[in-house]
């Protein structure tokens, strides 16, 4: 039996009614891959960025970081690429040329050591690092941009996993001798 009520309905407010429960029914549907539908279960705790591993930032590092080194800041932060040095500029990551990595967590320095084995070129102009120690591991994924002399300015990706914790961030920097 039809609807009387849907039937007796002004055209144009009939009309408009099948718009808006068309649109209704749309805004609904899940979206394929896109993973922001309420109609999805929870993300793993693995996909999530752990913002309790999310780097500290510091002015100066240690003092066995001297010779040919890497500076990297949030590719988000408003820092010129001349203004990062070992002992002045705003930095998360520092690296010594396959030796170790440093960075701070909740004002603790954390040191780690060079992965040989993980490491490596991925083409001609991206290096994937990998340094391990203690309870972290960070994964520095570099792309260069330009070389000015024995300066490299880079950019690139910067993933610190503790457990099944992840922390993955895009960063800017320098490297050089």
């Amino acid at each position: 039996m039809p609807n009387p009520y849907f039937y007796a309905m002004n055209p144009f407010n009939r009309c408009l009614l099948l718009f808006l429960l068309a649109g209704w029914l749309a805004t609904g549907c899940d979206s394929p891959g896109d993973g922001t539908s309420r109609h999805r279960g929870k993300a793993d705790a693995a996909d999530v960025n752990a913002i309790q591993l999310r780097p500290d930032l510091f002015i100066t590092g240690p003092g066995t970081l001297d010779g040919c080194v890497g500076l990297y800041t949030y590719d988000s932060l408003n820092v010129a690429f001349d203004s990062l040095d070992v002992d002045k500029g705003r930095k998360i990551f520092a690296t010594k040329a396959s030796s170790f990595a440093f960075f701070r967590i909740h004002n603790r320095n954390i040191t780690l050591q060079y992965d040989r084995t993980a490491s490596g070129a991925v083409d001609k102009k991206t290096v994937r690092e990998v340094y391990r120690g203690g309870e972290y591991t960070a994964i520095l994924v570099t792309h260069s941009l330009q070389a000015e002399g024995e300066t490299i300015i880079i950019t690139g990706t910067l993933e610190i996993i503790r457990g099944s914790q992840h922390f993955k961030v895009k960063i800017k920097g320098v490297s050089g001798c």
